[in-house]
């Protein structure tokens, strides 16, 4: 322990989970390394590591395997939409409240088996989509969803549940895709999943501040290999959320790189110091790269110079003093611009603790 006003000073990691999730809506005095309150612009490919990507691919779009015609014999009139999953025949009206299946095995004319239809009718609004996902499907209204589980089952006999008010979709085919068996759509509100059983919402860190995850886009895309959704217009990526192991949520809406870590807090209240601050990192694409650095003192952002890295080999350790280097009870990093080909691994801050009148440099 240091005397009575002495700081204790140390070296501590403030980041090193790469890439962060983004958590706009948890206080950052809270948040954990490995998320974010305000980033952009970040790379994905090379895990562990901090970077710069400025174009991520938009991914492609999913085949829903729609009839182009009408089933011979069809029981529906008027206009009418047809699938052909789990080998059989799926019919709907969005101006009706059943959806309507034919017999296994009959691609392309009807046959009724069973009762014929599932009725989605718990309240009266229509039907806007039909989406298979896993082995079940999804039958979406305005504001409504059921699910049909076991919708592969040879045998008929379908029940469709009433699973959720304020989880349906308008109509149209760009607002959802399924990865692995879950379900994924976008509305107003955020982006949802469904497993078949019950809605998560994924968006639910950043519900406050949606941003460009429902207001700049309106389709959805999927890279079904690195198991990402990508939301975009066009050719544009405005998010990517990454459902591989644990969801995270990514924002390239905006042109350039911000990356904000979480806000360190003093312990009991008592002020600390960040003089310094240190990255590890990995260059090589030439002889200076460069980092733009600002400070949160306590509420108060205050920009730092612009710090130059001169790397004698391709991996190495940079530190830098801070011109902003006061006493506060909070403090956190935010890096605004970085050299492209750049990667860090970690960051570090050098912190003097302890102490009850408080310090500074100035």
């Amino acid at each position: 322990m240091p005397e009575r006003g002495q700081p204790d000073a140390s070296w501590m990691g403030i980041s090193e989970k790469f890439p962060c999730s983004l958590d706009k809506d948890t206080a950052p005095e809270f948040l954990k390394d490995g998320q974010s309150p305000d980033s952009f612009g970040l790379g994905l490919e090379k895990h562990g590591w901090l970077y710069y990507d400025s174009s991520p691919s938009v991914g492609t779009t999913w085949d829903l395997k729609t009839l182009s015609s009408n089933p011979t014999n069809t029981p529906l009139t008027g206009t009418q939409y047809w699938g052909f999953w789990f080998n059989r025949l799926w019919g709907w009206q969005t101006t009706t409240n059943s959806l309507t299946y034919g017999a296994f095995g009959y691609d392309s004319n009807f046959i009724i088996d069973g009762l014929g239809y599932v009725p989605v009718d718990v309240e009266t609004s229509s039907i806007t989509n039909v989406v298979p996902f896993g082995n079940a499907i999804a039958v979406f209204k305005g504001t409504r969803l059921y699910i049909i589980r076991n919708a592969d089952n040879p045998s008929a006999g379908f029940v469709a549940e009433y699973l959720g008010q304020t989880s349906g979709v308008a109509s149209g085919s760009g607002n959802k895709i399924a990865i692995d068996g879950m379900l994924y759509w976008i509305t107003a509100t955020g982006v949802f999943a469904c497993d078949g059983q019950k809605v998560v919402e994924i968006t639910y860190p950043v519900r406050n501040n949606l941003g460009p995850f429902v207001t700049a886009t309106s389709d959805l895309y999927a890279d079904f290999f690195k198991k990402r959704i990508i939301g975009g217009t066009g050719t544009a990526t405005k998010f990517i959320i990454d459902v591989k192991e644990q969801t995270a949520l990514f924002d390239y809406s905006t042109s350039g790189f911000r990356f904000t870590t979480r806000t360190l807090v003093a312990e009991g209240g008592e002020p600390l110091l960040v003089d310094k601050v240190a990255v590890i990192y990995q260059y090589s694409a030439g002889d200076v790269a460069t980092i733009d650095f600002d400070v949160k003192i306590n509420d108060t952002w205050k920009s730092e110079s612009q710090f130059k890295i001169r790397p004698a080999d391709a991996n190495g350790r940079a530190e830098f003093a801070l011109s902003s280097a006061l006493s506060c009870r909070k403090f956190a990093l935010r890096i605004t611009d970085m050299s492209e080909s750049l990667y860090i691994s970690k960051i570090l801050i050098h912190v003097k603790s302890g102490g009850t009148l408080g310090y500074s440099n100035k």
